[in-house]
C-alpha cells in the first residue's frame, strides 16, 4: 500500500481517537434543555483529486490529479469539523489541510517534464439560522469566511532550457454565503447536503463548494457518515494564479458531545 494511505489512516484514526476521548469524558444529558449549547465534532477524510491551473513567480502550468490517481497524489491530508449550535443558531468551523504532488508531461520543447507540489490549508468558519424546521428535515441559511493559505512549488525539468524552480505561497480570505438542508429517511439514516458561493471578486474571482452525504446513526450520539464534495477556487493575484477544482469521496464519522 503506498506510504500516502498509511499516512491518512493514521491522521484519521487519531482524531478518531481524540473525538471518542472527549465525547467519552463529556458529561451527557438525557434530556437537554433548549437553552444549552449542542455540540458536534466531525473528524473526517477527503479523497481529493485536484485539476486546473497553478501559478508561481509568473510560471504556470496544468494539473490533473484526477480521481483515480488519488492514492499516488495525496501525501498527506487531515480534516474535522466543529459545530455549536442554539436553539435555531448555528456556529461551526471546517478545516482541511492537504498537500498533493505528481509529475506532468509537457508538450513544450523547451522542459521535459513539470514536477508540482501543492499544499492547502482551508479554513471555513461560519454562522447559520434555521429557516425551516419540518418532521423529516430542516433548511439552514450560512454566511461566513473562506481563509486560504496555499503553497505552490513547480520544478521545470530541463530539455533546452536550464531548470527552473519556483515557490510561492498566497493566504487570503473570501466571503461565503450558502444553505444547508438535512432529510431523515428513517430512525437510522438520513441525508445532508450542502451548498455555498462566494468571493465576489474581492479576492478571488469564485469560490464555491457542493456536499452530499448519505449518514447512519450507529448510536445517539455517534454516525458513520459517506459522500461526495466538490470544492472550487479561481484565485490570481499578479503571478500567482491558483484556479482549481477538488473533488471525492468523503468519508468522517459524526459525534455529538
Amino acid at each position: 500500500m503506498h506510504k500516502s494511505v498509511h499516512k491518512l489512516a493514521i491522521a484519521v484514526v487519531a482524531v478518531l481517537c481524540c473525538a471518542g476521548l472527549v465525547r467519552a469524558q463529556a458529561p451527557a444529558s438525557s434530556n437537554p434543555s433548549p437553552d444549552d449549547w449542542e455540540f458536534t465534532v466531525t473528524p473526517y477524510a477527503f479523497f481529493s483529486g485536484l485539476d486546473g491551473t497553478v501559478g508561481a513567480v509568473r510560471q504556470t502550468t496544468q494539473v490533473n490529479a484526477s480521481f483515480s490517481d488519488i492514492f499516488h497524489n495525496l501525501d498527506f491530508a487531515a480534516m474535522g469539523a466543529f459545530e455549536a449550535r442554539k436553539r435555531n443558531w448555528f456556529v461551526a468551523v471546517d478545516s482541511m489541510y492537504i498537500s498533493l504532488s505528481g509529475q506532468k508531461g509537457t508538450p513544450s520543447p523547451l522542459f521535459s517534464d513539470i514536477d508540482v507540489k501543492i499544499k492547502e490549508l482551508i479554513i471555513d468558519p461560519h454562522v447559520s439560522y434555521r429557516v425551516l424546521k419540518a418532521e423529516r428535515g430542516s433548511i439552514d441559511l450560512l454566511a461566513g469566511a473562506r481563509f486560504w493559505h496555499v503553497k505552490s512549488h513547480l520544478t521545470f525539468q530541463p530539455r533546452i532550457l536550464p531548470l527552473v524552480d519556483v515557490e510561492e505561497s498566497k493566504n487570503w480570505v473570501d466571503p461565503i454565503i450558502g444553505a444547508r438542508g438535512t432529510a431523515s429517511l428513517s430512525p437510522r439514516v438520513f441525508l445532508t447536503g450542502k451548498f455555498d458561493a462566494g468571493g465576489f471578486g474581492i479576492n478571488s474571482d469564485f469560490t464555491g463548494q457542493v456536499f452530499g452525504s448519505v449518514g447512519f446513526q450507529l448510536k445517539p450520539r455517534v454516525a458513520l457518515i459517506g459522500g461526495y464534495r466538490y470544492l472550487r477556487v479561481d484565485y490570481v493575484n499578479e503571478g500567482f494564479i491558483f484556479k482549481t477544482a477538488m473533488s471525492g469521496i468523503v468519508l468522517g464519522a459524526q459525534f455529538k458531545l
